[in-house]
């Protein structure tokens, strides 16, 4: 999330609205250096006095301007001219012209693809880079590799990077994080409640029900459990906890590749959930919850546990405890199946989201230079920190955020998204490589315990990033998909709500099979075996 997967780590899920953007002939930019051919083999790499600054001691010698659009999300409003924007400029002679979309980036962005209307910088998740770099649409920025030093060396340190390629070549640059905290989709309950009630934590899913239902008992009006944006959603990390996992995904033990819904292990959590429908005990309304309706009944005192994104229960204690000073949610052990089982999702350390250029930028090499920068100690310090002396200090080599600025956001509703929003800094601003230590600055201790939980958890696991696929089996994996997931999509509800009965779970299962599903595990576990796990 990914901006949407990523702040889902943050407070409040990503709102996107249409915004006019004109097209990439219309910037500004002035060439700074030649655009020449990029270096003949990647080899060239290791030539590092290609990156090197010009005689200016920046980046590029004569000023350049891009125009870069990407996303805003609702919960950090972009300022154009904010201090790490005027930061990058600084120190690289390169003019950001900054272009968020507010609400529905994705259909701006389908627009600016689908017309070749393309800005000279662009946000896009991975499946827009799969579906458009073959069209010429995109820079091949591995065949700039001598210009980009930082992001080599980071390359050579994350091999996984190599799963973006896209027939032997890399189109984007990969938003990742230098450092974080850990979170994922987490148990989190209101350990009040439970006090209240004198039940001790859970500690597995039957555990979990018997406590459900003590709560419901206790507050009758209420809807214990409760999830958001719809089974599809919440099913990919539902299902792996009970030891499956939600339409295609990685499956740790068997370590490849299956289609969840068409094996048989996939049919215990659509009875759990059908056990807590049926029993009043799961939000009636789960199936439409938005995340704002969820976030209100959990922020409200109508719902008491929940398993998503552990972080947003910092602003949902903040909302409980105006009126209850004791309310609180916590995160809690990953609770064992009924295989005895702990299996979590845990977010993982990079988006992998991308920043693509264009094919037509009129400077390739100021603007590969720019994008690396940023991955540098010096890029990173701008885009997370902001501006030296300012906002922030170097304390034995390392940077800290000023105390006159937490001072400043303190008392703001989202702190940490407040002094983001200022500063354009952080994963939701217009940045590559983050450091996260300032949400920790400016953010309640309980991220850090959560945090330091998942490392003392076993269960907990990251997906691996998907492998890239050629033409052919991206073509076909489309049509299958279209097909297997479009079935799964119709059905998952009325199993939970007894529409259909569990027992025709296994004719279910073949329908999926005969439509696809295990031609879409051979896709997959074939491009997986090219590049390695």
């Amino acid at each position: 999330m990914a901006r949407g997967k990523v702040w889902a780590t943050g407070a409040l899920s990503m709102m996107m609205a249409v915004a006019a953007i004109g097209c990439s002939s219309g910037s500004t930019t002035t060439t700074s250096t030649p655009s020449v051919s990029p270096p003949a083999s990647s080899s060239a790499a290791s030539a590092a006095p290609a990156a090197s600054p010009g005689a200016s001691g920046k980046l590029v010698d004569k000023p350049v301007t891009f125009r870069v659009v990407l996303p805003e999300n609702a919960s950090q409003p972009l300022i154009v001219d904010a201090p790490a924007i005027q930061e990058i400029f600084r120190k690289t002679n390169i003019k950001v012209n900054l272009e968020p979309v507010p609400g529905s980036y994705d259909e701006k962005k389908k627009t600016l693809l689908a017309t070749n209307n393309i800005p000279d910088i662009m946000y896009l998740g991975r499946s827009d880079l799969d579906q458009y770099a073959r069209t010429g649409a995109f820079l091949p920025i591995s065949d700039y590799l001598a210009y980009m030093p930082n992001f080599k060396k980071l390359m050579d340190a994350t091999p996984e990077i190599k799963k973006l390629m896209i027939d032997g070549k890399l189109y984007g640059f990969p938003q990742m994080r230098k450092w974080g905290l850990r979170n994922g989709y987490e148990p989190m309950i209101r350990t009040d409640i439970l006090q209240k009630l004198n039940v001790p934590v859970p500690t597995t899913y039957d555990e979990l029900y018997e406590v459900l239902k003590k709560m419901k008992a206790a507050y009758p009006n209420s809807s214990p459990i409760t999830f958001r944006l719809g089974v599809t959603y919440f099913m990919k990390y539902v299902a792996f906890n009970f030891g499956s996992g939600n339409k295609i995904y990685f499956e740790p033990e068997a370590g490849k590749y299956l289609y969840g819904p068409a094996h048989p292990e996939y049919k215990a959590p659509l009875e759990y959930l059908n056990k807590l429908y049926k029993e009043k005990l799961l939000d009636p309304d789960y199936a439409v919850n938005t995340a704002q309706t969820w976030q209100e009944k959990l922020s409200s005192g109508r719902s008491f546990f929940y398993l998503d994104n552990n972080q947003f229960a910092v602003n949902f204690n903040k909302a409980l405890q105006v009126k209850e000073p004791e309310a609180k949610f916590e995160q809690i052990p990953l609770l064992k199946n009924a295989k005895g089982q702990k299996r979590g999702l845990e977010y993982d350390l990079h988006w992998w989201d991308m920043y693509a250029i264009s094919s037509k930028v009129s400077d390739p090499i100021a603007a590969v230079k720019l994008l690396d920068w940023m991955y540098s100690d010096e890029g990173v310090y701008a885009t997370s920190y902001g501006v030296l002396g300012e906002h922030y200090t170097m304390e034995n080599g390392q940077p800290k955020v000023k105390q006159s600025v937490i001072d400043q956001f303190k008392d703001k509703q989202d702190p940490l998204r407040a002094m983001q929003s200022a500063l354009g800094t952080g994963a939701l601003g217009f940045a590559l490589y983050v450091d996260e230590h300032p949400m920790v600055a400016l953010s309640p201790g309980d991220l850090v315990t959560w945090s330091d939980l998942f490392a003392k958890d076993a269960g907990q696991f990251v997906n691996p990033l998907q492998p890239s696929f050629t033409k052919e089996e991206t073509d076909k994996l489309k049509a299958l998909q279209s097909k297997v997931d479009t079935i799964v999509d119709q059905e998952l509800d009325k199993f939970i709500m007894g529409v259909r009965p569990l027992d025709d779970f296994a004719k279910f299962s073949q329908q999926l099979i005969d439509n696809g599903a295990l031609d879409i595990e051979t896709i997959y576990n074939t491009a997986l075996a090219r590049v390695g796990k």
